[in-house]
């Protein structure tokens, strides 16, 4: 079953390794030349790769997880995959897990190979696994419940919520456009950016704020599990 899953994601992880080598070049740490700040010294350093590593897992859940549900749903696969005695919630989990494997593993490579390209050597960074760990956990966990809910454009939904972590001025506009209620709840229902940036700046003092880990598992669990109740309980599956 799981050799069948990755060839059918098979043009999907190519485009998850494409976007690995392009974010290769994108990231500071990898083509600084001259001297660092010392206030600045581990966001350019291995520990500081992690932020990109947060963002690779994040985009690569959201490819790989885009329509992994709604399709079968939309065309008319579940009643194919489910005439035999298959359980919807064991098929659809291990799809998922699948889906976590493949972008740890990718952003595995990124944290190793893009160091030993850029420096010759690898100077460590392992800690910085954690912040794509939960980064996988909440977009995934988005994609699940999107993709159970709707029958089709969760992965620009879930996209358009990544959005604001690359571009930070998005929410100072909202913050400026909308009244402080309206933007608290809107800030409490979108990813929990805050809380990765306390494990990020946490994981630069060498120190992991676990608050911050749990909230960011916690949202993204919260989401696993509705999208599994979707998956367990609505009668189309």
């Amino acid at each position: 079953m799981i050799p069948i899953m990755l060839w059918d994601l098979r043009w999907r992880i190519a485009t998850v390794a494409l976007l690995t080598v392009g974010l290769y070049f994108l990231e500071p740490a990898f083509h600084q030349h001259g001297p660092v700040d010392p206030e600045f010294l581990g966001d350019v350093g291995p520990i500081g790769i992690s932020a990109t590593l947060a963002y690779l897992s994040a985009l690569s859940m959201i490819l790989l997880l885009s329509g992994f549900i709604s399709r079968d749903v939309r065309e008319g696969y579940t009643a194919l995959l489910f005439s035999h005695p298959t359980s919807p919630l064991a098929f659809y989990a291990t799809r998922w897990l699948l889906a976590l494997a493949v972008t740890l593993c990718a952003a595995l490579v990124f944290l190793i190979a893009g160091q030993l390209v850029a420096w010759g050597e690898v100077r460590g960074g392992a800690p910085g696994m954690l912040l794509a760990l939960l980064a996988a956990l909440v977009y995934g966990g988005l994609m699940a419940f999107f993709s159970a809910l709707l029958r089709g454009g969760e992965g620009w939904l879930v996209f358009l919520l990544f959005l604001p972590t690359p571009v930070p001025a998005i929410l100072t506009w909202l913050e400026a456009s909308l009244p402080a209620r309206v933007y608290s709840i809107l800030l409490f229902a979108l990813p929990p950016q805050h809380a990765l940036q306390e494990v990020y700046r946490g994981l630069i003092l060498a120190s992991i704020a676990w608050p911050a880990v749990v909230y960011a598992a916690a949202y993204g669990l919260v989401w696993l599990t509705a999208a599994a109740l979707l998956v367990r309980f609505r009668p189309r599956l």
